[in-house]
């Protein structure tokens, strides 16, 4: 689906309108909302930052696992920095406010916002790490510090998700969020 606002483009794929419908018919403890809360938070930080480092914003892609926000150029290196920043401080931020009134609210927050900062492959830390090291290094070793980081991160998290699995007998989230980083990983090869 596409859909025009004032000058961007937002475009909505199918797979991720169906995957909410599902979960939300699913969710009866309305948990997801509180994550799908933190993950608008999010995009609304980094969109804040672009509007702040007057990047213009001319897209907007919600897929199953990701939202690309398209800008008209490429951004400067410190205005890159400050805009991959803005969506883990925006969650960090709210969830300073909201940890002391309600759980439920700011523990998402809180979660994505550090899961963010991680330095793997398609995470805020993970674009953080292969911007900086742009300046200094070639695009092919960059995808080799960038692809070891990953694996160094998704290992233990797999491991941790399997443990968890098995501990609770219902706790996937782990094991689901290092399947896709794994699989975010070998699809870039």
């Amino acid at each position: 689906m596409k859909l025009r606002i004032a000058d961007t483009d937002i475009y909505v794929g199918y797979e991720a309108v169906a995957a909410l419908t599902a979960v939300l018919l699913i969710d009866r403890e309305n948990r997801f909302i509180c994550c799908l809360a933190a993950a608008v938070v999010h995009e609304l930080g980094h969109m804040l930052m672009m509007r702040l480092r007057s990047v213009r914003i001319t897209g907007l892609r919600l897929r199953l696992f990701d939202v690309l926000i398209e800008a008209d150029e490429p951004p400067s290196f410190g205005a890159d920095v400050f805009i991959t920043l803005g969506g883990p401080a925006a969650n960090l931020a709210f969830a300073a406010v909201s940890l002391p009134f309600s759980f439920e609210i700011g523990m998402p927050q809180l979660a994505l916002g550090v899961f963010n900062l991680l330095p793997a492959m398609s995470l805020d830390g993970g674009h953080l790490l292969r911007i900086c090291l742009e300046r200094r290094y070639s695009a092919r070793v960059c995808d080799i510090i960038l692809t070891i980081t990953t694996i160094v991160f998704v290992l233990p998290l797999m491991t941790a998700g399997i443990y968890l699995l098995f501990k609770s007998k219902y706790n996937y989230s782990f094991l689901a969020i290092s399947l896709y980083l794994l699989t975010v990983l070998l699809l870039k090869k």
